[in-house]
């Protein structure tokens, strides 16, 4: 029996803004946002933001139809190939009636800014940092989204590696990220501020993580929704504190 992709594509849309927090029309102007036009770079932002790969497909090709859904109005036509892998193949370009005139070449589209450098405040081996982030596995995607959304909000924070944990700092140490296969734990120097948006009292078991006092402040993180616009308000508090 021939899979319905119409019908696949109707659940997915449906329950989208649910699952993530935005609808289709909300993920398009967010994918518009970040001033990027390629296959796999759409793709990989989608999985930044917490997607597994078949869905981060689906958005891009919807997103490259103008924002409208694949399969809407066609009922029972079920596409030569579901969104995939496959999907991310080189199309062959269309063969062109040879002409004396030379082709002109297409201007390249400007590229967005580069999302600012992760490189640790000190030490001498530039690879370490990104040899403690590895340690996440499966949640280093996490971890590196959360760094350069913290780079973002605080744009002249300093990322150090330590055991287990990234110190953050920006003047003093207002961050601390914890390190491990099973989860992330960012831990704040909030001092005397309410523990709202998740947040609960620092605790960490780890005895490579040797905490600051100063960190009071923690969450667990293991979604890509989690790092949202409450957190980094958060987040720029204690950098002030920590000035």
């Amino acid at each position: 029996m021939s899979t319905d992709y119409a019908e696949k594509e109707r659940e997915f849309l449906a329950s989208l803004k649910e699952d993530t927090g935005r609808d289709l029309a909300e993920w398009m102007t967010a994918i518009s946002g970040q001033g990027i036009t390629g296959k796999n770079d759409i793709i990989d932002w989608l999985r930044q933001q917490g997607f597994m790969f078949w869905k981060a497909s689906w958005l891009e090709r919807i997103h490259h139809n103008a924002g409208n859904p694949i399969y809407a109005g066609e009922p029972g036509t079920p596409p030569a190939t579901p969104p995939s892998a496959s999907s991310l193949a080189p199309v062959a370009a269309p063969e062109v009636a040879e002409t004396s005139e030379p082709a002109v070449p297409e201007p390249t589209p400007a590229q967005p800014p580069p999302d600012p450098p992760l490189a640790p405040a000190t030490g001498p081996d530039p690879t370490a940092l990104d040899d403690l982030i590895a340690k996440a596995k499966a949640l280093r995607p996490l971890a590196q989204l959360l760094l350069r959304e913290i780079a973002k909000a605080v744009p002249d924070a300093g990322f150090t590696p330590k055991a287990a944990h990234v110190s953050i700092t920006s003047g003093g140490e207002f961050a601390v990220l914890a390190i491990s296969p099973r989860e992330l734990r960012l831990g704040l120097a909030l001092g005397n501020e309410p523990f709202d948006g998740g947040l609960t009292e620092a605790r960490f078991s780890n005895p490579l993580t040797r905490i600051s006092s100063s960190i009071t402040h923690m969450l667990v993180l293991t979604d890509a929704r989690q790092v949202n616009a409450r957190l980094l308000a958060n987040i720029q508090l204690a950098a002030a504190k920590g000035r």
